[in-house]
């Protein structure tokens, strides 16, 4: 079993507070004896794609940034593994990312977001550009972690392709309003995790931003589909456990992915 922990957080305007937040989080998960941390997405700034016209390249950060490498000092301290999501900044291009650093510190693997969506609150056209790696998987000395970036996870390729490239856990940071449909985002993660065999968490911000009051409901799903833990709408630290290590023994024995006919499926249109 892995102990997990997820950071259902609020985020300040201040960039550098919810850096220091960031930092205090991880030593408290780590005292908790909590192996890998996950937080939402675009966790150092408010979520500033709910504006028209502004300049993200303003909250958008290098992987030589300070911040980064705070975190990632931090997790080789508190020896343990992180799932940080923020506005990568890279060759003069903003990509919203998750990125896994391991307890050794080290940057294990960068996911992008790569369905990038434009409508009222989530204007991120203005602001992304689409990644093209597909969907990321980093090897782990808990199992194999697969990257989904918020949007990504309406599509069910996304699951799928994690899953195919080994994945027992998937970590979805997103962005979730209090108005948007929230039964039917976590029966979402419920089928992805079901259909595929494979353990889901996906971790939400809180509070009230601009505009946009989001919801937290961040959820822990094991690779049968079930809910193991689920939060309400408060800042927290949701700690709970799954075992990584079922999900490719459910997989055989299902026969979902073993039976599947790719040739059939025309997933090239």
């Amino acid at each position: 079993m892995a102990k997990i922990a997820a950071v259902q957080m609020k985020m300040s305007n201040k960039v550098h507070d919810n850096y220091i937040e960031t930092i205090r989080y991880i030593k408290e998960a780590a005292s908790k004896g909590a192996e890998l941390i996950c937080f939402p997405e675009g966790q150092l700034s408010h979520y500033i794609p709910q504006y028209e016209g502004l300049k993200l390249s303003d909250f958008a950060i290098s992987l030589e940034h300070p911040y980064i490498k705070g975190i990632c000092e931090a997790c080789k301290d508190c020896h343990i593994i992180a799932s940080i999501s923020f506005c990568l900044l890279e060759d003069d291009k903003v990509y919203a990312v998750n990125m896994i650093i391991s307890q050794n510190g080290e940057v294990l693997g960068i996911g992008k977001k790569n369905h990038i969506v434009r409508m009222k609150h989530f204007y991120e056209q203005d602001y992304f550009t689409p990644g093209e790696d597909g969907f990321e998987v980093v090897d782990t000395p808990i199992g194999k972690i697969g990257m989904i970036v918020c949007f990504d996870r309406h599509y069910p390729e996304s699951y799928r392709s994690c899953v195919l490239k080994g994945a027992d856990l998937i970590i979805v940071p997103v962005a979730n309003e209090k108005i948007e449909q929230l039964e039917i985002f976590r029966w979402e993660i419920r089928i992805g995790a079901y259909q595929n065999s494979v353990n889901v968490i996906m971790c939400n911000r809180v509070g009230k931003e601009g505009d946009m009051d989001f919801c937290g409901e961040t959820v822990f799903v094991d690779a049968m589909g079930e809910v193991v833990q689920v939060a309400d709408d408060t800042e927290q630290l949701l700690i709970a456990e799954l075992n990584l290590g079922t999900a490719k023994y459910i997989r055989e024995k299902k026969q979902y992915l073993p039976l599947r006919r790719p040739e059939i499926f025309f997933l090239s249109k």
